[in-house]
């Protein structure tokens, strides 16, 4: 079943994965807008970090992103964040996803919005992706290049808002929809995480396309994971992953075991299996942490 005509999803990231309290916070500020659902909240204590998804009509989505901005200036301070992720900001990045293809440019004109939303507050950022006001800054990495420590040197260089140092900064924009999908290894060996993350990410000469990756250690997990973003299901789905990090471990006497799947996954990133059911026991997606499908699809949203 289709979303609702005129639905936006929202896929925040927060820097902030290990204070509950915190986090309690910044999901109360969504559930105080009205018509906004908030789908999933899924922390991380390693990389720091929190992926808030949530959905409703564009006018609410629009609202909602305001709303955890608003929450995360007063709850997170960027001056004493760590993490394994990449990051500029409280909030680092915020992308706006229309749920039904064909409404993509409500998703652009959502992310215009949020920007002129946020005058009042003590936040700012640069536009990315679909929204980009320049061509390097499509890329996300690009945006980040510096991280939150070289935020400040790019202050007069923002697409909107203020700089304040509590906050740092963001990237706002809308996109299509993208997996973030990390591969776990047997093992701890994070040179090997490294090697197989730059076989696997797209490049000149192969890797997988529409496919970046990094390799790091979760101790959290007991492990190294391959971390990636995939950002064309036409081109990639999580099958297609899964096996090749399998396979280039196996040349390093390891192997993937399991998977984790940050946010809500369409439909179409299980092409490949007979069913999601299939596919999230084929990638070992609750190896770790739960993952269930009918909670976790999109499309079990509306059915």
């Amino acid at each position: 079943m289709h979303a609702p005509a005129g639905w936006l999803e929202c896929v925040a990231n927060v820097s902030e994965g290990r204070d509950p309290a915190v986090l309690d916070a910044l999901s109360s500020a969504l559930r105080d807008v009205p018509e906004v659902q908030l789908w999933h909240r899924d922390a991380g204590w390693d990389a720091h970090r929190t992926v808030y998804t949530f959905a409703g009509p564009a006018d609410a989505v629009v609202d909602g992103c305001i709303a955890l901005v608003s929450a995360a200036t007063t709850h997170i301070d960027m001056r004493q964040h760590h993490g394994a992720h990449p990051r500029i900001g409280a909030v680092d990045v915020c992308p706006v996803v229309a749920l039904r293809p064909e409404e993509s440019a409500l998703a652009d004109q959502a992310a215009e919005r949020v920007a002129s939303g946020l005058s009042e507050l003590p936040a700012g950022g640069w536009f990315y992706s679909r929204n980009a006001r320049r061509p390097e800054f499509r890329l996300l990495a690009n945006v980040r290049k510096g991280q939150y420590e070289g935020v400040e040197t790019r202050q007069n260089d923002l697409d909107f808002g203020t700089y304040h140092p509590e906050f740092g900064a963001m990237a706002l924009g809308a996109r299509d929809f993208l997996l973030a999908y990390n591969v776990n290894l047997s093992s701890t060996n994070l040179a090997v995480a490294k090697e197989i993350a730059a076989a696997v990410r797209e490049h000149p000469d192969g890797g997988l396309p529409g496919v970046r990756a990094i390799g790091w250690d979760t101790p959290e997990f007991g492990c190294s994971q391959v971390s990636c973003n995939i950002t064309d299901l036409n081109r990639a789905v999580l099958k297609d992953v899964f096996d090749t990090v399998n396979q280039l471990a196996k040349n390093h006497g390891l192997e993937a075991r399991g998977s984790e799947l940050i946010g809500m996954p369409p439909l179409a990133a299980f092409r490949g299996f007979s069913s999601a059911e299939d596919g999230a026991n084929y990638l070992g997606l609750s190896s770790v942490v739960p993952f269930d499908v009918r909670d976790r699809v999109i499309e079990y949203r509306f059915t």
